[in-house]
């Protein structure tokens, strides 16, 4: 036995360095092989043309800017800390200041155009900019969808105070892709909540498990072929899944115009053009056509003004080297052309302050259905066959009053271990999956903090974040889930206390 025992020794030796020298090489040619996918691990941004890489994952928004300067074909983009392209803002708003914001992808964020060349900016120029105290905000972000705006919004941008939102989410929602936005989102946050993160977080370090599990998690299935799908197809086909399904995105949609209104903002809806419109009419249907039926259908709903960029830029008898860049990026003076319609959209709000918004049709929202994709549209079982209202983003529930007023909660940050620059506190609404972020609230340090959210009885969560470098949350930073002691709030409340140690949310007496 003795002598059968020691011919494994030698041979458990040998297998151990063959285990191990194989993983050392996987470990190696991940590394060396697969850098572009490792690059996006933690979310699947869309992938930079040239300039340093400024784009990191966030589980509630899937990718943000980091803030510095974004370099693209000699153009720089000045990113400031709440991620978003311009300079730094003054906070909170001063005094008699109005501000303009505008939401949507790289088309609105101003592809390869310069800062003071995007249409947001220009507008408020020409309403007078620094002289009538009109200040233009751009909180486009690259590939965003509206469930992304939805989430930076009461994150980060609604801090900006704005008085009109310019809501021109299009391209990214009707893009058929490897991924869908909803559920992308709640597989990261999940995931993030889970008992087996820190472990993930452990082997982090390793290129080779990071390269699997992206390409398990996020690039399964058609990843390889879906961006030759693209927003650009024109066919009846059915070929996919959207990133935003149709019916969610007229949610989303009705949820954005809900969020300003909130705020005591106005609406604006930009509805974006591409290179197709300047041949005139289509014959066949295209595939964005839905999705542009819908935010025509929403604005007039909600009584809110439409650009029609599609129409003025083939009403313009221009061509395609005057107005974009490629199929759908705007030139300058493409940008130049939207900021015109637009102000003159917002002259009479500027110059007197007339609202914006009419009553609108009071119409219910209808459940659309979507030729171009394998599902329903997002409208569900009950939807597809005509009954149920589509499901709204953040979780089930009739749809809310626009006219929705906040609650104040006032409280307490606790956490003697704080070692970051920054803190952040993500209240979200417990039970849902993904969950619906109320709002947040950064602060230098622990200590008094107050977060406004929505008006709605029920549980609240909260996320807090030790922010290690002050850029806002990433996979790096210390994260602590305290939804194990929700909040039940039904009004304004004082006395929260949020003790990160302990792991409970309570009320002083």
């Amino acid at each position: 036995m003795a002598n059968q025992s020691g011919n494994r020794a030698p041979k458990l030796v040998l297998g151990l360095v063959i285990t191990a020298a194989f993983f050392g090489l996987m470990e190696l040619g991940a590394r060396l092989l697969f850098s572009t996918e490792l690059s996006a691990a933690e979310a699947p941004p869309p992938q930079a043309l040239d300039g340093a890489p400024t784009l990191k994952g966030n589980p509630y928004l899937l990718w943000e800017q980091a803030p510095g300067v974004r370099v693209e074909h000699n153009i720089p983009a000045n990113i400031n800390s709440l991620g978003l392209r311009g300079d730094e803002p003054t906070m909170p708003k001063p005094a008699g200041v109005r501000r303009l914001l505008a939401t949507g992808d790289s088309s609105v964020y101003g592809f390869r155009v310069r800062d003071d060349e995007v249409f947001i900016t220009k507008t408020a120029e020409l309403l007078g900019g620094a002289e009538a105290k009109i200040e233009g905000w751009n909180a486009a972000i690259p590939g965003y969808s509206t469930y992304q705006t939805i989430n930076m919004l009461e994150m980060r941008a609604l801090a900006l105070e704005p008085d009109v939102l310019v809501i021109a989410n299009l391209w990214s929602d009707n893009n058929f892709d490897a991924f869908v936005d909803k559920e992308l989102l709640a597989a990261y946050t999940t995931f993030e909540g889970s008992s087996t993160h820190q472990m993930h977080r452990l082997l982090q370090g390793s290129a080779f498990y990071r390269l699997m599990h992206y390409r398990l998690t996020v690039a399964t299935g058609a990843a390889a072929e879906a961006r030759k799908v693209g927003w650009t197809v024109g066919s009846g086909k059915q070929i996919g899944r959207r990133r935003v399904e149709v019916n969610d995105y007229a949610a989303n949609l009705d949820r954005l115009v809900e969020m300003a209104t909130r705020v005591g903002a106005e609406v604006v809806f930009v509805l974006l053009s591409n290179e197709e419109d300047l041949k005139g009419p289509r014959e066949e249907p295209a595939a964005w056509q839905l999705y542009r039926d819908v935010m025509r259908e929403t604005a007039k709903r909600h009584g809110a003004p439409l650009v029609d960029v599609p129409e003025m830029f083939y009403k313009s008898g221009l061509g395609k080297q005057d107005l974009f860049l490629d199929e759908m990026h705007p030139t300058a003076k493409g940008h130049g052309m939207i900021a015109e319609k637009l102000a003159e959209a917002l002259k009479p709000w500027a110059e007197t302050g007339a609202p914006l918004m009419t009553e609108g049709t009071g119409e219910a929202r209808p459940v659309y259905s979507d030729h171009f994709t394998f599902g329903d549209g997002g409208a569900g079982a009950d939807a597809a066959v005509g009954g149920a209202e589509p499901p709204k983003p953040g979780g089930d529930g009739p749809a809310q009053d626009v006219s929705q007023a906040t609650w104040t909660l006032d409280g307490e940050l606790r956490y003697a271990g704080f070692s970051g620059k920054r803190a952040q506190i993500d209240a979200v609404r417990a039970g849902q999956n993904p969950p619906r972020v109320l709002r947040a609230v950064g602060l230098t340090e622990p200590g008094a903090f107050r977060l406004n959210i929505p008006a709605e009885a029920g549980d609240v969560a909260f996320l807090v974040y030790d922010d290690l470098t002050g850029n806002g949350p990433s996979a790096d930073d210390k994260r602590y889930d305290l939804s194990a002691s929700a909040l039940t709030v039904t009004g304004s409340t004082k006395g929260v206390i949020i003790d990160v140690e302990a792991g409970t949310v309570s009320v002083a007496p």
